[in-house]
């Protein structure tokens, strides 16, 4: 069971923030409402596992990066020019695990709040599970969903999303050992296939995507989750 989104965030960070709110305002707030020290004690655990979960991935994915930029070094570089280290795998302090079912636990215990005799609007705020009203989005708050593909040859790929109510989109990519983004220009269409100029021509490169919608000729919205893939030679 999913819980309801209209009051629980629907991305990873988005998540583990909400958690940690709820689990330090639940210790709190729970014996006025008659839960147990059992319940606080089972909303922490749980908490303590979404908190490893997110810090994991998160590490993870620096350190797969990492792993990327390191092979680039090692390989396309003259014969001894440097002698890189290899980076560190990142320590895990792993918690007590609960077993399955945290968002169903989640979902349950909410609905044990809101009918509580103490319960009152004031409390379900600094809990964080009012349902939200759907309202319209602001164009400035889009963020876009996309999929960059490599193709087999000539350092191209090909990013795919929806345009809805947008007139195109605009392409960026970022080499892993730069903070620089380079433009691609603006799509009209999707898919779009891209090509970069490659470092070296006869190896494959590692490069972070990313889009951006635009309405008229201007960009609008956030930008999309980046995406890093190997284009190849």
């Amino acid at each position: 069971m999913r819980p309801d989104q209209r009051w629980f965030p629907t991305s990873r960070t988005e998540r583990a923030a909400w958690f940690k709110n709820f689990a330090t305002k639940f210790a709190q707030i729970a014996p006025e409402l008659g839960f147990s020290q059992t319940d606080i004690d089972e909303v922490n655990a749980d908490n303590a596992v979404i908190q490893f979960i997110s810090t994991t991935i998160y590490q993870t994915e620096t350190y797969m990066k990492a792993v990327q930029a390191f092979h680039q070094i090692v390989t396309p570089d003259r014969n001894g020019a440097t002698t890189p280290d290899f980076p560190a795998f990142p320590t895990l302090n792993i918690p007590p695990i609960t077993p399955t079912g945290i968002f169903d636990r989640l979902e349950h215990r909410v609905r044990r709040i809101r009918v509580a005799p103490g319960y009152s609007p004031s409390i379900g705020a600094v809990l964080g599970i009012i349902p939200r009203a759907p309202g319209p989005i602001e164009l400035s708050e889009v963020v876009p969903t996309m999929k960059a593909t490599a193709t087999a040859t000539d350092h191209r790929f090909i990013v795919r999303t929806s345009r809805g109510k947008f007139d195109g989109f605009v392409v960026e990519t970022r080499r892993n050992l730069s903070n620089t983004w380079e433009p691609h220009g603006k799509f009209l269409r999707s898919p779009a296939e891209i090509a970069i100029t490659p470092k070296n021509p006869k190896e494959p490169e590692i490069i972070d995507v990313r889009i951006r919608m635009i309405k008229g000729n201007h960009p609008v919205g956030q930008y999309s989750d980046i995406q890093t893939i190997t284009v190849m030679p």
